[in-house]
């Protein structure tokens, strides 16, 4: 683990710190950069400031930075309510469980060729 990523972790980090490591250079999207994997470690932080959870939750390039911040016991409920509705299932979902909501509901998959089953009874619908 980098220094970078530890500081990102440690809930002794002050909050100004967490802010800086949420913009640090390089591609967010490559597994070996620091610069993803300390956007995810700093939202789920609960030493985060409100201000930098609020700039994780708007990006929509990175869902791993939204969920931990749906998961977050530290975000404040008016932010999490606007997760709810996220376009990913697992950040939506991660919202409503901290507020107690029912999960996203799911489409139902139906594949040709195959009997559709009541899920009420178990039974084959016809």
């Amino acid at each position: 683990m980098t220094a970078f990523r530890a500081e990102a972790q440690n809930p002794e980090t002050s909050p100004e710190r967490l802010h800086e490591l949420i913009d640090l250079p390089g591609n967010r999207g490559d597994c070996d950069s620091d610069a993803g994997w300390c956007r995810e470690y700093v939202a789920a932080n609960p030493s985060a400031s409100v201000e930098t959870l609020a700039q994780l939750a708007i990006d929509q390039d990175d869902f791993m930075a939204r969920l931990g911040v749906a998961k977050n016991q530290s975000t404040p409920t008016a932010l999490v309510t606007t997760l709810v509705d996220d376009r990913n299932d697992m950040v939506a979902n991660a919202a409503r469980e901290r507020l107690g909501l029912d999960s996203r509901p799911r489409p139902s998959i139906r594949i040709p060729g195959l009997p559709k089953f009541d899920p009420t009874t178990g039974r084959m619908i016809r």
